[in-house]
């Protein structure tokens, strides 16, 4: 029997990021990515989704499993709003 796919938010994934990275704005997240600002900001419009590569370069600069993220993003939410 085949599980469901998780599902995550885009923008709660960024900010989850840029928390757990401890950066300030995502000019620095994207830096911190090897991205360039403009696919961090297309992704917060909705634009483009989050690709393999920055899944797996954040997953890989804060050493998190890829099965852990969602309970973390979900778990972080209090702390930044």
């Amino acid at each position: 029997m085949l599980k469901e796919p998780f599902q995550f938010d885009q923008i709660d994934l960024l900010d989850w990021a840029r928390w757990r990275l401890r950066v300030f704005s995502d000019f620095d997240l994207a830096r911190e990515l090897k991205t360039s600002p403009s696919a961090i900001s297309k992704i917060r419009r909705g634009h483009q989704a989050v690709g393999a590569a920055i899944l797996l370069r954040i997953l890989d600069l804060t050493d998190v499993r890829f099965r852990e993220l969602p309970i973390l993003i979900e778990r972080s939410k209090l702390h930044w709003k």
